[in-house]
């Protein structure tokens, strides 16, 4: 673990203390603090069993606990809240991208992120919770709010407060599409919050795949098992830039049959995938599928003739790491 004074030095080396940014598992980080070439990402498992029996709201208090342990095992440092305060400032325009397709994020995992960064000293009208569609938020579970105070969440379709999308189709390798207004001009900070599922064609829905509900026309991309789109789609200025912490949400898991919501392959993972390199989180999880697959009897995504191509993708790239062998695994 790395000594928070140490951590802080740094950071004010770079003149970026408290502007919020996530440099935990970075290559520029590790080279500071003198961690060996090959750097390891760094992905936390927040797991506890309780999180499975009864309501998922009964049990704020304990995702709380998860969530600040995981942060602060991610950065390094003993205190939740300046965990919070590393990774983001008070200034931050947050966008909490859910996914409401199928098996959602649940509205108590995204509850324990908004504490979180109100710990970091952001005020709740600088964030939002977003999703494509409101009456899909609305079904899973969220309030939505489209007044100008307290934590707002609506959908990219809410014209009348400025949603919807950009006019302007954006180019963004062999994407061509209008991204959300959200995420383009309403926010300069994204938080993924996926579910921990699989998905008939791209092999895995998680956090880099949650963002096609950020384009307009997500059905186009969907050849070749969603490769190279989801990385397209993730590389353009509006998104992988913005992008400062996945925390996948694994307190409802499926394993088969996704993104549509299959009772018979409800997984019980419960628990939380945290990063903030999105392609290693994304790795993990896809790896966390395979294994849950093969225990239940099934082929790997790969021999399912659906590989999660888009991670390797990614990864090649530079846009983080996408070999385990270089992704440092953390349980709390």
């Amino acid at each position: 673990m790395y000594a928070e004074n140490t951590r802080r030095e740094f950071m004010q080396s770079l003149g970026v203390a408290g502007a919020g940014v996530a440099l935990a598992g970075s290559p520029l980080l590790a080279a500071a603090l003198g961690e060996p070439q090959g750097l390891k990402a760094r992905v936390v498992l927040a797991r506890d069993e309780a999180l499975l029996k009864g309501k998922l709201d009964e049990h704020r208090d304990l995702l709380c606990r998860l969530l600040e342990a995981a942060l602060q095992k991610l950065i390094g440092v003993s205190n939740a809240e300046t965990a919070w305060r590393t990774v983001f400032s008070p200034g931050n325009r947050v966008g909490i991208k859910v996914n409401t397709l199928g098996l959602s994020t649940q509205p108590a995992v995204v509850d324990t992120i908004v504490a979180g960064l109100r710990k970091a000293g952001l005020p709740e009208k600088n964030i939002i919770i977003w999703d494509r569609f409101d009456v899909e938020l609305a079904q899973a579970g969220f309030k939505l709010n489209k007044s100008s105070s307290g934590v707002r969440c609506f959908g990219t379709d809410a014209e009348a407060i400025g949603g919807g999308y950009q006019s302007e189709v954006e180019d963004s390798g062999s994407i061509g599409s209008c991204f959300s207004r959200i995420a383009a001009e309403q926010v300069d900070t994204l938080i993924s919050v996926p579910v921990l599922k699989d998905h008939n064609l791209a092999g895995a829905s998680l956090g880099m795949k949650n963002f096609y509900g950020a384009i307009h026309n997500p059905n186009k991309y969907h050849d070749y098992n969603c490769d190279p789109y989801v990385a397209d789609v993730v590389s353009h200025r509006f998104i992988g830039p913005k992008w400062t912490l996945t925390v996948c949400d694994g307190t409802r898991a499926q394993y088969n049959a996704g993104p549509g919501f299959h009772p018979g392959f409800r997984w019980p993972f419960g628990g939380l995938i945290v990063s903030t390199d999105f392609v290693a989180a994304d790795a993990v999880g896809a790896d966390l599928l395979d294994a849950q697959r093969k225990s239940k009897g099934l082929n790997v995504l790969s021999e399912d003739g659906r590989p999660a191509k888009h991670i390797a993708t990614a990864g090649a790239r530079g846009l983080g790491v996408a070999d385990l062998s270089r992704i440092e695994r953390i349980e709390v």
